[in-house]
């Protein structure tokens, strides 16, 4: 298999099957364009998770030095980039997001004045009208990158159903598992400058939920810094 194995593939195989089965008994959205691929999407996520959690004691990863940039999407895809953020944990909180082309141009952006949550919270928010935003502008294919660690391991493993975030986390794996392809991926905060530039200009406006067709002007020259291959050295783990 290369990637992963043939029992942690058999296992999200039976997940998955039974997850769209009881979506499509209950409401009908169960659909996936590609189910092959995003299952074995999923089995990848999953072994990668399982060998980093298992190394050996005493393991040091190594750091080096990277020149950090966000990249345009493949052809035919979009990318869209969410970030969250909280003001003292919990604390005043916003989220915001951009959806751009395979060309790097602006499809459609969001801001979101939350009130007061926590930050995971608050980068759940982001992902979640993130791909509201993307489904209803009809996206087939896209790629969603998170700077949170942590909530990517919440969207391709799972949570705990006792987790006071798991409602959240169930809303966005609603529309995860519909009839598209979404590819999920932590990047570093370096290649998700503009998502976390309109989370913080959310600040600035009232509460509630604000579209974008069109690049704000406080957020312009970071968009012309993404379109413009522009990088950032930073220490990554190899």
């Amino acid at each position: 298999m290369g990637e992963t194995t043939w029992p942690t593939l058999f296992a999200m195989s039976l997940w998955w099957g039974w997850k769209w089965r009881c979506i499509n008994v209950f409401n009908g959205q169960g659909k996936c364009r590609d189910r092959v691929q995003f299952v074995k999407d999923q089995a990848k996520e999953v072994t990668l998770a399982h060998m980093k959690n298992n190394r050996p004691a005493g393991y040091r990863l190594e750091r080096v030095e990277r020149q950090i940039s966000w990249m345009r999407p493949i052809s035919g895809w979009v990318k869209l980039n969410t970030d969250g953020t909280s003001r003292g944990n919990p604390g005043l909180a916003s989220a915001g997001g951009v959806l751009r082309d395979d060309s790097g141009s602006w499809v459609r952006g969001f801001a979101l004045n939350i009130g007061a949550c926590t930050a995971p919270l608050a980068e759940l928010w982001g992902v979640y009208y993130g791909l509201l935003i993307a489904w209803e502008g009809r996206a087939q294919r896209v790629e969603l990158e998170v700077d949170s660690e942590m909530v990517v391991g919440f969207l391709q493993t799972g949570i705990s159903e006792s987790n006071p975030l798991s409602f959240l986390v169930r809303l966005c794996h609603g529309f995860i598992s519909r009839d598209w392809i979404v590819r999920i991926s932590h990047v570093y905060r370096e290649a998700n400058r503009l998502a976390d530039e309109l989370a913080n200009y959310t600040f600035s406006l009232p509460l509630g939920f604000h579209s974008f067709s069109c690049v704000p002007e406080s957020v312009h020259p970071v968009f012309v810094d993404d379109l413009a291959g522009v990088s950032f050295p930073r220490q990554v783990r190899l």
